[in-house]
């Protein structure tokens, strides 16, 4: 861990601990999800970085786009075509 720490400082990667409100809308958007018949596996990643995105106001780089646009509508997508 204190290796991964050292590199992602010298690559000035910051991390940031999810904020309450992002675990919220994730365990929302996960709901829907599976309200909509949505298979359990192993979504929920996916939802909390959507989620944490869309509450600090971040854009998004994804190659599955199609989710991330059904479950956080105002999220900026950034997805290679």
């Amino acid at each position: 861990m204190e290796e991964l720490d050292e590199r992602l400082l010298s690559a000035s990667v910051g991390r940031e601990a999810i904020p309450f409100e992002g675990a919220f809308l994730a365990g929302k958007a996960f709901r829907e999800y599976r309200r909509r018949g949505g298979i359990r596996r192993s979504p929920l990643p996916d939802f909390l970085i959507g989620a944490h995105a869309a509450v600090r106001g971040y854009a998004l780089l994804i190659r599955d786009a199609g989710r991330y646009r059904s479950y956080f509508p105002r999220l900026p997508v950034i997805a290679p075509d």
